[in-house]
């Protein structure tokens, strides 16, 4: 995998309002060949100094131009917009507050005020984002790029650069998300400008 050939496109952190969709993190294949996600690492390293690191364990295809979710949660029973659902494979995360801690998985994956966003594959880093305090919406999702100007890593390094926006629509009726809140565009172009 080339650097920039995988992008962090969609980040979706902690709601204002009830919520049913959860943190996630999307990436986008802008390369020209189809990549397989497996082994891929996306580690939050927040200015304080903390770290939490998650991974793709299975292998997980992705097209040129395709977008792929990965979340908390079951592996055998995730949401239908998540493409990967990390459940143990993470490093530094607190268990979801659960009657049953043996199910519980760490669902807080967006849990930093401020944090870099690191893609890395095969030990190298592939993609960065940078977002500074409170960036991340209580409504919504912060996203980069959209179906006119797909995301790229040259653009999306901080998060006041030019192609990141909040994403605070509801679910695109062309794409049935069913849940409460504001899901942003998983798994699809983003919709802001």
């Amino acid at each position: 995998m080339e650097v920039g050939g995988l992008v962090i496109s969609e980040l979706r952190g902690d709601q204002a309002t009830q919520d049913s969709f959860g943190h996630y993190v999307e990436v986008y294949n802008a390369s020209a060949s189809t990549v397989d996600l497996q082994g891929m690492r996306v580690r939050l390293r927040s200015t304080s100094g903390d770290e939490l690191t998650f991974f793709v364990r299975d292998d997980l295809s992705l097209a040129p131009g395709a977008y792929a979710v990965v979340a908390p949660g079951d592996p055998d029973q995730s949401q239908s917009f998540v493409d990967y659902a990390i459940g143990w494979d993470i490093s530094g995360g607190s268990l979801a507050e659960s009657e049953d801690e043996d199910d519980s998985y760490p669902l807080d994956l967006m849990r930093y005020r401020s944090a870099f966003v690191e893609l890395l594959a095969c030990g190298e880093l592939i993609d960065q984002v940078f977002y500074d305090v409170d960036a991340l919406p209580a409504a919504g999702t912060l996203a980069c790029g959209n179906a006119d100007s797909p995301p790229s890593a040259d653009a999306n390094d901080l998060d006041s650069a030019g192609c990141w926006c909040v994403d605070d629509q509801e679910a695109d009726p062309d794409q049935p998300l069913f849940g409460v809140g504001l899901p942003g565009s998983p798994g699809g172009p983003n919709r802001c400008l």
